[in-house]
Order: C-alpha cells, then sequence, then structure tokens
C-alpha cells in the first residue's frame, strides 16, 4: 500500500498582557500530520465462495498481515465461524486458527478441520442497486460530470455556502480532497429517498453522509473488521449498539447506500412533535428500519433540528470517491 502525509497547517493566537495596547498577536505553527495509506488492486482480498457449507473474506490488518474470516454466510447475523491468521509461503498464503488449516494457493482456497473441509474461489459481489439510474422526478446531485449542485461548507458553520467546492474530478467519480472541507447542496431537503454510491481508497477511512446536514451515516474502511464502527452506522443521532449485520464490500469496491428518511415534524410553536426516523441499506442489507433518531449530538448539535437542510459530504481528512448520486422527494 502507498502511503500518503498530508500536513495540515493551523494556527493559534498566543495569549498577550491587556495592559499592552499596543502588542499585535503573533501566529503559531502547529503541523499536525495525517497518515493514510492508499489500497492497490490485490486478487487475494475479497470475498471466497464455494463447497464445505462456509464462506470467507480475507483481508490484510493493520499490520499488513493477512486474515480470514470463516463465516456461515455472507450479511448475516451471528455468522462468524473462526478468524485464521495468514501466513506468506513461497506458492501462496497458509492459514491457521481455531482448529482450521487452510492455504490460498492459486485462485482456491482450501480448508480442513478434522472431518470438515472446505474448497473455495475468489467472488466479486455487487450490490444490487449499484448502478441504478434516477427515476423520473429525481434530483440528480452528481452524475459524474460536474459539481454543479454543490458548494464548499463554510468551516465550522455548516449551514452556509463558501464558494465552489474543492473536490476533484476522478473518471466519472469525485473524489475528497482532504482538507478542503465538506461538500453541501445549494438544495435544501427533508423526506425524501437517496441514492449514493461511494468506496473507500484507503485506510484508515472516514467520511460520512449527512441528511439536512445533521443526521449522519457514516462510512468507514471496515471490510473483515469485527470490532470498531461499519459503514452505515448512525454515529450521532443514536447512542444504540452498532448494526448486528456488516455488509460491507471489500475496499476499492463501489458500494452503495439507499436511505430512506422522514424529517422531524414541528408544531404551530415550533415544537417538535415527532422524531427524524430513518432506514438505511448497505449494498442492498438493510441496516436499520424506521428508526427514531435522537437529536443530533457532537459537531452536528450546534445546528439544532429543522424541517429540511442541505445534504452533505464529509471531508474527514481521509479520500473516498462518490457517484451517481440522486434522491426522489417525498
Amino acid at each position: 500500500m502507498k502511503t500518503t502525509t498530508i500536513i495540515i497547517t493551523t494556527f493559534c493566537l498566543a495569549a498577550l498582557p491587556l495592559w499592552n495596547a499596543a502588542a499585535q498577536t503573533t501566529p503559531k505553527k502547529v503541523e499536525k500530520p495525517i497518515n493514510y495509506a492508499l489500497f492497490e488492486p490485490d486478487p487475494l482480498i475479497g470475498d471466497w465462495q464455494g463447497d464445505g457449507g462456509v464462506v470467507a473474506q480475507v483481508y490484510k490488518t493493520k499490520d499488513g498481515q493477512y486474515q480470514a474470516n470463516l463465516l456461515t454466510a455472507f450479511d448475516t447475523e451471528s455468522n462468524l465461524i473462526a478468524v485464521l491468521q495468514g501466513t506468506t509461503s513461497a506458492d501462496g498464503i497458509n492459514f491457521t486458527g481455531s482448529g482450521w488449516n487452510g492455504a490460498i494457493k492459486g485462485s482456491q482456497f482450501t480448508g480442513v478441520n478434522g472431518d470438515k473441509n472446505f474448497g473455495l474461489s475468489h467472488v466479486n459481489r455487487v450490490s444490487p442497486t449499484l448502478g441504478e439510474k434516477p427515476p423520473p422526478g429525481a434530483v440528480v446531485l452528481f452524475d459524474g460530470s460536474n459539481l454543479d449542485a454543490w458548494a464548499k461548507k463554510a468551516g465550522k458553520d455548516w449551514l452556509t455556502e463558501d464558494g465552489p467546492a474543492k473536490w476533484k474530478l476522478v473518471d466519472g467519480a469525485v473524489e475528497i480532497v482532504p482538507g478542503s472541507d465538506c461538500i453541501i447542496t445549494h438544495q435544501k431537503f427533508g423526506d425524501c429517498h437517496l441514492h449514493v454510491e461511494f468506496r473507500t481508497i484507503c485506510t484508515p477511512t472516514k467520511s460520512a453522509v449527512f441528511l439536512e446536514t445533521r443526521y449522519e451515516v457514516n462510512i468507514n474502511e471496515s471490510y473483515g473488521r469485527l470490532d470498531g464502527t461499519t459503514s452505515g452506522g448512525l454515529d450521532n443521532t443514536s447512542k444504540d449498539v452498532a448494526p448486528a449485520v456488516r455488509p460491507s464490500l471489500p475496499p476499492l469496491a463501489w458500494q452503495t447506500f439507499d436511505i430512506d428518511f422522514t424529517a422531524p415534524r414541528f408544531d404551530t410553536s415550533g415544537k417538535k412533535s415527532s422524531d427524524a426516523n430513518i432506514t438505511v441499506l448497505l449494498n442492498g442489507v438493510k441496516l436499520c428500519e424506521h428508526k427514531d433518531l435522537d437529536a443530533p449530538f457532537g459537531a452536528a448539535g450546534r445546528l439544532g433540528e429543522a424541517a429540511t437542510g442541505p445534504l452533505m459530504l464529509q471531508d474527514h481528512t481521509t479520500p473516498a470517491q462518490f457517484r451517481n448520486i440522486w434522491l426522489v422527494e417525498k
């Protein structure tokens, strides 16, 4: 993996004596490195399927070692059989763990544990809504050609535009330029069905889709991980546990969010009469359905709640790519 370091320069104001009216503040330079590693294609990483009543996810750990999760099936709850540790050999990768011995040699992943065995081949699973075209009447927010529907947000003022979006167009997608700030739509939306396609291109990855710039559906590089935050979590609006299913696809694969959002309701006095709620599908797998959302907390909490707001895509200092973004207002 290629490692990239971005240096973000910030300034702080030195405290000065109040009695010195002529004193001038002096900026102090502080450097904060942010490291991420860009993914390179790897034919071993990804989903494996075949005979033996198991499937597997092969991935690399933070220290660059191969691991494999043996599962009863993809995209189901409580599906873990074993985690196998990989070691590189002259002709492939050997795996051991929980009584299993396995190996990837050539295009086959085989394994044995007593009288149980499996033989798997690499498969490329695809979201059922990947490439879905916007229906008649949809608002197309990004079709790969330009960022006319978007603007840079104004720093901590998430509802204010600050000039054109500074992300870059790459082969029909838009890629985050780390440190260039989040982007928000010119239009404001309330109740809607939203379709977004994204892919993770580095580790770690941190980004998100924000409905009304307030309600976060996060994006993380979480393929193969059995802990931590998975893509599709509701980080800033729900204190509940993370989704029980972890349907993230491998890095560099295009993935989909299909989100049904209902905005909060307010009575004539402006008091909230019902919470926002959301249904989130990640790669066609339902993570939550008609889930009532808490009022946003964290950075978005200062915005309060409203009936409408811009859509926001988050720059959280690591790159990721987006394409085919559209929504249908309800």
